[in-house]
C-alpha cells in the first residue's frame, strides 16, 4: 500500500476508518503476545527432554526435579508432576496431568477469540462505512434537481475506501486467529504425547 493510497484511505474514508485502525492496533498486539507465549523454547525444550530421559533412565530423580525446577517451560512443570507422582498409579497421573495441562492450554488460548471476534468487527465496521458513503451519496441525490458527479465523490470514496480497509484488516487478523488455534492444537497433543513418554518411561 502506497503512501498516496494510505492518506486517501483516511482522508477519505470517513469516521469508520478509524474504529477499524483501532481494532486493527488490538488485533496485531494480541497476535505478537501470543506468537511469542507459543514459541517452542516456551513450551517444551528438546535438550530438556534428553536430559530428563537420562536422569529418569539412571533413577535419579532428585536431579530430574531440580532440572525441572530450572527449566521455565510448560513441559517441565508437567514432568515435575509425573516426578512427585511417581509412585502412585499411571491413572492418577494422567488424570492429574490432564487438569494442568488443561489450565496451561486455557492460558495459552486466552483472548485468542477476540482476534476472531476482531475480525467480524472490521469487516461490519466496513459495512457500516459502505451504508454511510451510500447515505450522503443519496442524500446528495435528493437534494440536487441536477446531479454534479463531484458532489458524488465523497460518499462514493467513504463507501469504498472503508470497505477496503475494513476487508485489508479483517482478513489478516482471521487467518493469524486461525494459525494461533491450529497451533496451540498441536502443541497440546505435542505435551500429551511427551508425557505419556515419561510416564512409561517411569513406570517400566
Amino acid at each position: 500500500m502506497n503512501d498516496s493510497l494510505l492518506i486517501s484511505i483516511f482522508t477519505k474514508g470517513g469516521f469508520f476508518i478509524y474504529p477499524i485502525l483501532v481494532c486493527s492496533i488490538i488485533a496485531l498486539s494480541i497476535f505478537l503476545k501470543k506468537f511469542f507465549l507459543i514459541s517452542k523454547d516456551k513450551i517444551i525444550s528438546k535438550n530438556f527432554i534428553t536430559q530428563i530421559n537420562l536422569n529418569i533412565d539412571s533413577k535419579n530423580f532428585d536431579k530430574a526435579l531440580a532440572l525441572c525446577e530450572s527449566d521455565k517451560t510448560i513441559f517441565s512443570s508437567l514432568v515435575e508432576i509425573i516426578l512427585l507422582n511417581r509412585d502412585k498409579d499411571a491413572l492418577f497421573i494422567e488424570s492429574t496431568l490432564e487438569d494442568e495441562g488443561q489450565k496451561n492450554i486455557y492460558k495459552l488460548s486466552e483472548s485468542n477469540e477476540i482476534l476472531g471476534s476482531l475480525s467480524n468487527i472490521c469487516t461490519l465496521l466496513g459495512l457500516l462505512g459502505t451504508i454511510s458513503g451510500m447515505i450522503t451519496v443519496f442524500k446528495v441525490i435528493s437534494t440536487q434537481t441536477v446531479v454534479d458527479p463531484p458532489s458524488l465523490a465523497g460518499g462514493i470514496s467513504e463507501a469504498l475506501y472503508t470497505t477496503a480497509f475494513g476487508l485489508l484488516v479483517a482478513i489478516p487478523t482471521y487467518v493469524g486467529y486461525k494459525y494461533l488455534n491450529s497451533k496451540i492444537l498441536n502443541i497440546s497433543v505435542e505435551l500429551q504425547d511427551e508425557s505419556k513418554k515419561i510416564i512409561n518411561r517411569i513406570k517400566n
